[in-house]
């Protein structure tokens, strides 16, 4: 079912045109994936696994953002939108620059990433 589901957002990224690889939102969706999956196999309890799963969409959508506005490489996005793991997908965000690591940091507090003073 999750290999499914990826296909179908790479297909539908791939159906914009881009041949530039894959589209921020199947980056967002490769995460929810690996963290789902994550979540499964950690043996968390049914609270902690619910409170998780509830913080999951905002995780992702400020991942989108953070990728969105800071035009994140071909390559990066193919290599995150490949990972098997979340530790393989954490290797591949290491190919972000500095500036991008920034905001995607800054991102996932909440706080803007249009602002680099914070």
């Amino acid at each position: 079912m999750k290999l499914l589901l990826l296909a179908l957002l790479l297909a539908a990224g791939a159906c914009k045109g881009r041949s530039d690889g894959p589209a921020c939102g199947a980056v967002g969706a490769k995460f929810m994936v690996l963290a789902k999956d994550d979540l499964e196999h950690k043996g968390v309890s049914d609270e902690v696994r619910r409170a998780v799963e509830a913080q999951l969409p905002a995780m992702r959508d400020s991942l989108v953002h953070a990728c969105t506005d800071g035009a994140w490489a071909s390559a990066v996005r193919t290599c995150l939108v490949a990972a098997n793991d979340r530790v393989a997908f954490e290797a591949c965000e290491q190919q972000l620059t500095d500036a991008q690591r920034q905001a995607l940091d800054r991102s996932a507090r909440g706080e803007s990433t249009d602002d680099a003073s914070k």
